[in-house]
């Protein structure tokens, strides 16, 4: 229950554009889910990531041009070059591994690149709020 309210009060936070950081990523949060953890199977998570994934390399080369979506995002949003270098790498990553047969698979559904990357431009931009609240309270 506490991290929900961490995570709320978190996504509340005003960006210097007057957006809150929950209004700028929302729909990426909902992309990410979708392709990642949207569908429950027996307890297990999975997304359409890993479904087209089961398509020999044309399913990984597709949700990897899916994932793109999360570099546009952090370049939209002018986050700093370690943000966009953690997301090609998480990218570049899922797809290489997922590109082996049977075991890129099964890798496929329990990796969470989509989420992962969400979460990369989430926390530079509750970062980028942050700064942002500071800077109010010191002025005079």
């Amino acid at each position: 229950m506490a991290e929900q309210e961490k995570k709320t009060s978190r996504r509340d936070m005003r960006l210097p554009n007057g957006r809150t950081v929950g209004e700028e990523i929302a729909g990426f949060d909902a992309f990410s889910d979708l392709l990642d953890s949207k569908f429950r199977l027996g307890g297990l998570k999975f997304g359409v990531d890993s479904l087209v994934g089961l398509i020999p390399v044309a399913g990984d080369v597709t949700t990897a041009a899916a994932g793109l979506y999360a570099l546009a995002t952090a370049l939209r949003h002018r986050l700093p070059v370690s943000a966009s270098v953690q997301i090609v790498w998480n990218i570049a990553f899922d797809m290489a591994v997922g590109a082996i047969p049977v075991a890129g698979d099964v890798f496929d559904f329990f990796n969470r690149s989509n989420r992962k990357n969400f979460r990369v431009v989430e926390r530079h931009l509750v970062r980028r709020a942050e700064a942002h609240a500071r800077s109010l309270r010191a002025q005079p």
